[in-house]
């Protein structure tokens, strides 16, 4: 086969832009009728020849291609949802919005005897019959796609409410998602060509387009899982991610079979191509918005950028999907023309393989190990070249009578407050152990679990030596943990690995077997190898195994100490993996432990060791790991050792009462955070102290939703996190508004008319938008998607409205946007209403031009800016 010159750069036409050129209708007519798709497909290909037949695009003289196609609404049209066909648009599934009782309820549907289904496989019989053959394929819409589709945006408050729905939910529909990409294969060879035709068509391709809605933790904990499940059957796989990766790239590394990925537009390309390496072909899209109305040097310029991040080229391409109406030719030629000219392909003359050559990879020994645990708001980073890394270990209740006492009634306030306690310590993880005889460990451990997640956003360590506790809280926890742990027992191997690569949890491995603890730290590293091998058998990569060689108490043998420190070391230079310690066991049967175990850290850390489990509130250990942290060379600045220093030094006398015990920074956090009771909770107690409704909105619940804004625009929390925040405040509110006076309520900062555009049915940024207006205290106008100008003015002048908002997802909406603008500033209410715009389809520039008041690039900025155009918040 001939090798490459240059990368391929992708054309695809949104189909607007086929239907105001050439009158070409993908309407319902488009997809039932395979005679009518063949005949639009050759004239397209022709129209394509004509116009840019130049640049190597269409055939002159197209042959017939028995094609199946059925946009992204097949899966959702057999469950039941309603689908949209428009002449100038891709078929829509509206959502369904089930329940929690009709989601428990449903099972997977007879697809393959299901509308519409059924009229697909007729058309494959008719093709195959006339033509022998089909190519194409049903795109299966995706996991988290179809979950969506089924249970609306209800699902992204579901991922911190309701675990058991969303397994039992996704569970169906990774089953449908798998059941469809068989058909694929079968009838044509493919489960690629529907959602990308820029990689290899034997592929199955899974179409994540909304997983960039939702942050790195929520889809390792709740999707992962189930892409995995496809990919396991359907290998090999490759993966379409719409608009950034960057926030799931790490997700994306453990997604088994992975061939080839499709990154979305402000993706970083350079580190896709570090976490993946050169094996994974990448395609990164550039944004149709910069194509429809950037100017040719720009789109140039985006593409050199692309090419000078993607290398190898070899294995790396550019798409420029959803062209739409009034795309200028010119910037689909020059991109083009720059990816055949600056995207050559240098190839590289054979090496030499002879032996001796070139230098042997890199073993086990230099790899730097990262192990990432989460929480939903926090994740912690464990490896050679990260911070010291504390798990508390005081939420055990080994030796700890009064703990076991409460742990045995149930009470699990004590546990809360020791886990509130070690995370103002310091804590980076907290261990949580209940084994104590004569309860039932698995239901207590899920309980404690959720017991303290709720009042610490720290990643949690489940300690248990029984595999159904484990389990238990592992199906429940929220997030990446840490699993403590599994040994070198045959029995321990097969029954914790399996949790760990299911629930894709990192697991501690005790160098112990079933003949106890070796003397020698040469046989503890034998065990420590025998577990990272078993591990990697199940397909736990080494980055999630963290080896513990055990600290053994030096008054019974003054060998132990020196013994698993060279443990340490070999372990760390031969496996190359993290290493912890249970550490206070070195010091047992000692006067003054403390001292001891200070020291004894020390020793460890410079050996290799990168996180210990120890009791955070221990004053002397903690100054003891920011010296050690500091002198090693890992505390730039010796920042944290001087913050530390400074904080004893303002240490707030006893008399003055800390941040962390005002009821109002409890309540901020807790909106922050989207604990919706907790919040309540605060509020009720806040109005118990005498404090006003108003003052409560003003001083806490506002400042608490821009705080959740600006992290929301950071990207360091997404969508579900911000539905949950905000639900938070609407809880607050529920609670507030009785108490406040009704004219207040009435007044409140104004109203704002929201809609999408016409020809646009998309609709969750609108809906965040309503959400984050109406917590805030606006009263809001929800006129929904596909809405005509006009009717936005008349809603306007109905409603007495201050604002029009306008929501486009698409760039076939951009003549809307612009009618829409014109037609309220054009009217009687124009002197009056401010008009602003948002959505991946607008740019400023655009905006600007159309005579809009103002842009907002997502949800969070939009209700700032709405508050500016009001003066009720300065510019």
């Amino acid at each position: 086969m001939a090798q490459k010159q240059h990368i391929p750069l992708g054309v695809g036409f949104y189909p607007d832009w086929f239907y105001n050129h050439y009158g070409i209708s993908f309407d319902e007519k488009y997809y039932f009728d395979p005679e009518t798709r063949i005949e639009a497909r050759m004239g397209m290909d022709k129209a394509l020849y004509d116009r840019f037949g130049d640049v190597g695009l269409g055939d002159p003289n197209p042959e017939p291609r028995p094609l199946i196609t059925f946009g992204m609404v097949m899966l959702p049209a057999v469950f039941g949802c309603e689908i949209v066909f428009e002449k100038d648009a891709l078929p829509w599934a509206m959502p369904l919005n089930l329940s929690r009782e009709q989601v428990m309820k449903l099972e997977l549907p007879d697809i393959f005897n299901s509308y519409p289904m059924k009229e697909m496989i007729k058309q494959v019989e008719y093709l195959k019959d006339k033509y022998g053959k089909v190519v194409g394929d049903i795109n299966t819409t995706g996991v988290q796609n179809l979950a969506l589709k089924l249970r609306g945006d209800q699902l992204y408050i579901d991922y911190f409410e309701d675990p058991e729905l969303c397994h039992h939910l996704l569970r169906i529909c990774a089953q449908a998602v798998l059941e469809l990409f068989k058909f694929n294969k079968k009838v044509s060879g493919t489960g690629a060509l529907d959602v990308t035709p820029m990689c290899d068509p034997k592929l199955c391709v899974l179409p994540n387009c909304t997983i960039e809605q939702i942050s790195l933790s929520t889809y390792e904990k709740y999707v992962l899982p189930y892409d995995n499940f496809v990919a396991d059957a359907c290998a090999p796989i490759g993966v379409h991610h719409c608009g950034s990766v960057d926030q799931v790239l790490e997700g994306y590394s453990k997604l088994r079979h992975l061939e080839f990925i499709e990154i979305g537009f402000g993706s970083d390309v350079r580190r896709t191509r570090q976490v993946f390496g050169p094996n994974v072909a990448v395609n990164a899209r550039i944004n149709p918005v910069l194509m429809k109305n950037g100017t040719p040097e720009e789109v140039a310029a985006e593409v050199r950028r692309l090419i000078d991040n993607g290398d190898p080229l070899v294995n790396f391409s550019i798409d420029t999907v959803g062209l739409t109406y009034g795309t200028p030719d010119e910037n689909v030629k020059v991109a083009r023309m720059t990816a055949a000219e600056y995207g050559r392909i240098h190839q590289k003359p054979e090496k030499d393989k002879s032996p001796g050559v070139y230098a042997i990879p890199p073993g086990p020994s230099t790899r730097s190990a990262r192990t990432s645990l989460r929480s939903p708001y926090r994740e912690v980073t464990i490896g050679p070249n990260e911070p010291f890394v504390i798990i508390g270990e005081r939420l055990n209740p080994t030796g700890r009578a009064s703990l076991a006492e409460a742990i045995r009634q149930g009470n699990m306030e004590i546990l809360q407050s020791e886990a509130m306690a070690q995370a103002e310590a310091g804590a980076h993880v907290l261990d949580v152990n209940v084994g104590i005889s004569g309860i039932d460990e698995a239901e207590t451990l899920k309980r404690a679990v959720l017991a303290v997640q709720e009042v610490t956003d720290l990643p949690l360590c489940i300690d248990s030596a029984d595999p159904d506790a484990l389990k238990a809280a592992l199906e429940i926890y929220n997030g990446t943990p840490l699993i403590n742990s599994v040994n070198g027992e045959p029995d321990k191997l097969a029954s914790v690995l399996p949790l760990a690569k299911e629930f894709n949890a990192p697991v501690i491995g005790l160098t112990m077997d079933e003949k106890g603890i070796p003397k020698r730290a040469e046989d503890r590293v034998e065990l420590a190898a025998l577990i990272v091998e078993e591990a990697e058998k199940y397909g736990i990569a080494r980055d999630n195994v963290i080896i513990d060689p055990l600290a053994m108490a030096i008054s019974a043998d003054y060998e132990a100490a020196s013994e698993t420190i060279r443990a340490i070391q070999l372990i760390s230079q031969e496996l190359g993996v993290n290493v912890t310690l249970g550490l206070s066991n070195i010091s047992f049967g000692l006067p003054n432990r403390q001292d001891v175990n200070t020291i004894y850290l020390a020793m460890c850390a410079t050996a290799g060791l990168n996180c210990a489990i120890i009791d955070p509130t221990n004053e002397q250990m903690q100054k003891a790991i920011l010296v050690i942290e500091m002198l090693r060379g890992k505390d730039p600045y010796c920042s944290r050792y001087l913050a530390h220093f400074r904080k004893e030094v303002s240490a707030p006398s006893p008399q003055t009462r800390p941040r962390e015990e005002d009821p109002g920074f409890k309540l901020r956090n807790a909106v922050v955070d989207g604990k919706r009771k907790e919040a309540v909770v605060l509020v009720q107690q806040a109005l118990d102290t005498g404090l006003g409704p108003e003052q409560i909105i003003n001083q806490y619940l506002i400042p608490a939703l821009n705080t959740v804004g600006d992290k929301f625009e950071q990207r360091k929390i997404f969508i579900p996190e911000m539905m949950m925040a905000a639900k938070s405040v609407q809880a607050c509110m529920d609670l507030l508004n009785p108490l406040i006076k009704k004219e207040t309520t009435d007044a409140g900062l104004g109203t704002v008319v929201l809609g999408t555009v016409f020809g646009d049915l998309h609709d969750i940024g609108k809906n965040l938008v309503k959400l984050l207006l109406e917590t805030s205290g606006f009263s809001v106008v929800d006129l929904g998607e596909n809405v005509p100008p006009k009717r936005f003015v008349e809603a306007a002048r109905e409603h007495g409205a201050q604002v029009v908002g306008l929501s486009s997802l698409l760039t076939t909406g951009d003549p809307y946007v612009e009618q829409t603008i014109q037609a309220v500033k054009g009217s009687d209410i124009g002197g009056i209403v401010k008009v602003i715009c948002g959505g991946a389809a607008v740019t400023p520039k655009f905006v600007k031009n159309c005579g809009a008041d103002a842009y907002a690039k997502d949800a969070a900025e939009g209700v700032k800016k709405i508050k500016q155009l009001l003066g009720i918040l300065e510019g």
